[in-house]
């Protein structure tokens, strides 16, 4: 049977707020292998689940209703305290998001979540519980969001291994100086790389070195990705569909690579990718991906038992 695994990217956006409770839980529901979610540090170093650097005027309220406007602040500049006074239970009506995903249910009250918060939760879920797969987010030519990467690394180990979550997590990355010093610091944790060539923000480039790469560009070895990788000491690479192709996912499984893709929600290519024997697929919709596995014998995680407050919907 072939086997390839099903993660719900910031829980299950396409159906819930996305980096919250609410939305690991639906996903949970419903059934999946891995939780992919993505962390910033706050001014108290401690680990917050949010996807963006600044609070998301999309989808951030204050306690009296209100929609945050521009600029909102940083994660980096505010203490837990003070990110426990937004609410993110929803997308903001007109816009983008709102737009993106109408199908996303709403979950008011829904606070930004801290690691511990998470971990909380999962240490509560039945077995086989989802492996957590958590996204470093930083940016090497925005040093003032994140901590530098050494610090970084450090915070993060420290609360995964208090929180008895060391063996039960991935860490990725598009930075892949934050991925290195992971690893220098823990050498027990599958570490991803996640890589970008699209021309909107790409990470990988055609001529010259990267600031995401820490050194390790593809150019320097033979303009090969999977071995840029490889040599880097990852477990994983993590492409964007749209750089993928049968014969890279070759190259990658031939050197010890897992390939693990990004999003995928749209039938036809989360079919394409299962005939290029990709390992795992973040998406949106885990339901729908669900069914194309279930339709092609893959073998799914079962779904789990939902909270009574928390609908599901595929």
């Amino acid at each position: 049977m072939t086997l390839c695994v099903i993660h719900g990217h910031r829980g299950a956006r396409g159906i819930a707020p996305e980096n919250t409770l609410a939305g690991f839980s639906r996903a949970c529901a419903l059934g999946v292998d891995g939780l992919e979610l993505d962390i910033l540090i706050s001014a108290d170093e401690r680990v917050v689940i949010h996807h963006d650097a600044r609070l998301n005027t999309m989808q951030t309220r204050d306690l009296r209703g209100h929609w945050l406007e521009s600029p909102p602040p940083r994660i980096r500049e505010l203490t837990t305290t003070e990110l426990a006074a937004f609410d993110v239970g929803r997308a903001r009506p007109g816009s983008s998001t709102a737009e993106q995903f109408p199908q996303q249910l709403p979950a008011d009250g829904e606070r930004i979540p801290l690691l511990t918060d998470l971990a909380a939760w999962w240490h509560g879920l039945p077995e086989p519980r989802p492996v957590l797969n958590i996204e470093l987010k930083s940016h090497p030519e925005s040093p003032q969001e994140t901590p530098a990467p050494r610090d970084y690394a450090r915070i993060v180990l420290a609360e995964l291994k208090a929180a008895n979550l060391l063996n039960h997590a991935w860490l990725q990355a598009f930075d892949w100086r934050v991925l290195q010093e992971i690893q220098a610091q823990c050498c027990d944790i599958p570490t991803g790389y996640l890589s970008c060539a699209r021309d909107e923000d790409p990470t990988i480039r055609q001529n010259g070195d990267s600031p995401w790469l820490a050194g390790f560009d593809p150019l320097h070895f033979g303009d090969s990705l999977p071995q840029a990788i490889k040599t880097a000491g990852g477990a994983f690479w993590g492409p964007w569909f749209g750089d993928l192709s049968r014969d890279r996912v070759r190259e990658a499984h031939e050197l010890g690579l897992r390939v693990h893709v990004w999003t995928l929600n749209e039938a036809e290519h989360i079919n394409r990718a299962l005939n290029w024997g990709v390992d795992g697929i973040t998406t949106d919709y885990p339901g729908r991906a669900r069914e194309i596995f279930l339709t092609r014998g893959i073998a799914v995680a079962s779904p789990g038992e939902p909270d009574r407050d928390t609908p599901v919907h595929p």
